[in-house]
């Protein structure tokens, strides 16, 4: 099945940061492995994601049409065709007075441009709070840690006032 360029791009655009980064990796000419995929992506420092996320974008890039497995657990995509726009044939009657109207070309690339963007804007956003969250929770457990580290040092220095205060007496 072929797919045009704009069409290819449309389908990305839709797809998250994981799977537009995988996606790159899905050979033309041969049918690959997730591991394999996997293992390219981490030679090239493209990606730090697991196996398993791998996999997923794997499955959801499959879903979308995108790319294709040939063969069980092997996947492969084909290469994108660049749609030719057909040149109008000029009618030799044409009256001088008719004016064509002409739609406008690239509506829907740039509905395309722009519903990329929005989705890039949300997994930035997404990425951000993720980090937001986990910097808040590691912060939490530091906090936890170290009132209990606190909460340890005051036991022994009760102890300590305490064996004081007996040998004073």
């Amino acid at each position: 099945m072929a797919i045009t360029q704009s069409r290819q791009l449309q389908l990305l655009a839709g797809q998250s940061s994981i799977a537009r980064k995988v996606f790159e990796f899905v050979p033309i000419q041969d049918a690959w492995s997730t591991h394999d995929i996997h293992n390219a992506s981490v030679t090239a420092n493209a990606t730090g994601v697991s196996s398993y996320a791998v996999r997923r974008a794997l499955g959801e890039l499959k879903d979308a049409g995108l790319i294709r497995e040939p063969v069980g657990g092997k996947f492969q995509r084909d290469a994108a065709t660049q749609k030719t726009k057909k040149e109008p044939v000029m009618n030799q009657v044409a009256k001088p007075n008719v004016v064509a109207i002409k739609k406008p070309e690239g509506a829907l690339d740039a509905l395309a441009a722009l519903s990329g963007e929005v989705v890039n804007l949300s997994d930035e956003f997404s990425k951000r709070m993720k980090s937001m969250a986990a910097r808040i929770e590691e912060v939490a457990l530091s906090v936890a840690a170290e009132q209990e580290s606190n909460a340890e040092a005051l036991g022994k220095l009760k102890q300590l006032q305490a064996l004081l205060k007996g040998m004073a007496s």
